[in-house]
């Protein structure tokens, strides 16, 4: 009992110390996007690029997917390393991503190296970025463990490329789905982060997803627009903008390359290694296979 209450305690304090600058900071941000040059992008959040990739590549990269597809997460060389969600969160557990896939296919190098995904992101925006992976993401069916509306983050700018390998026709398929414009939305975000921020102190430990990011009031599937393309379709997002994967996907796999680039002032030279931490936290041993 005295080892929860001063778990508790811990994590009391530290959202206590938090919860100040991350307002600010959320406030701050929408201040920035309204300062953007208004276009299709900076207003509604995404955009929706046709044929970015020609099915050739698509479907050779689902090739490179399916080489290295496993149940669990491990070291596929050097910085590349397959991320199985159900090995870190209690959602989206048939996700399997190759994170810095970049470094284990030399086309995915060339585009990686070329600035063409940052050039798409300056025209719009009008300040610098930096892309830093380039992941290939795996969706298997699923229809129970869909993580329900967020934003990748609380407060800092992360943009994301989602570019469909697969089809996605229909709500089966697993669609991209967004609120548009919710990324300029305030007050229904500082309601949902008030929220979130009760259930992190009364829920989370450090092992756990952040609570804060998740959207549960104010927002359903009636404000929502899925996301549909053929393969080669590229969707540029910002990350703040309320979104999910359609819930019901039932139909197929979808395979897709996702990008995380985020604004050159926010880089101080951090190493791109989304999901290690929380493996280590939750002692999954990740290896070579």
């Amino acid at each position: 009992m005295l080892r929860r209450i001063k778990r508790f305690s811990q994590r009391l304090q530290r959202e206590l110390s938090v919860i100040k600058p991350e307002i600010i900071g959320m406030i701050n941000d929408r201040k920035g996007y309204l300062r953007q040059p208004r276009n299709q992008f900076t207003q509604q959040g995404y955009e929706v690029i046709p044929e970015f990739l020609d099915k050739q590549e698509c479907d050779r990269l689902i090739k490179v997917a399916d080489s290295y597809i496993n149940n669990h997460s491990y070291v596929i060389a050097g910085d590349c390393y397959l991320l199985c969600r159900k090995d870190i969160h209690d959602v989206d557990l048939d996700v399997q991503q190759i994170m810095n896939a970049q470094e284990i296919d030399d086309q995915l190098a060339q585009l990686f190296n070329s600035h063409i995904i940052e050039n798409i992101f300056e025209a719009r925006t009008g300040e610098r970025v930096l892309l830093r992976n380039i992941s290939i993401k795996i969706d298997n069916p699923d229809t129970t463990s869909k993580r329900g509306y967020h934003t990748d983050c609380v407060t800092k700018t992360v943009y994301k490329v989602f570019i469909y390998l697969t089809d996605v026709n229909e709500y089966g398929d697993g669609p991209y789905t967004v609120i548009p414009g919710s990324h300029l939305h305030i007050y229904r975000r500082l309601v949902n982060y008030c929220y979130g921020w009760i259930k992190q102190v009364l829920y989370a430990s450090r092992n756990s997803r952040n609570y804060k990011e998740d959207i549960q009031l104010l927002y359903n599937d009636t404000q929502a627009v899925p996301l549909f393309g053929k393969a080669g379709t590229m969707v540029i997002s910002n990350q703040q903008l309320v979104h999910k994967g359609w819930h019901q996907q039932d139909k197929s796999r979808r395979y897709a390359l996702v990008c995380y680039v985020i604004p050159v002032k926010d880089y101080h030279g951090q190493r791109f290694s989304f999901g290690r931490i929380a493996l280590q936290q939750k002692n999954v041993e990740i290896i070579s296979n």
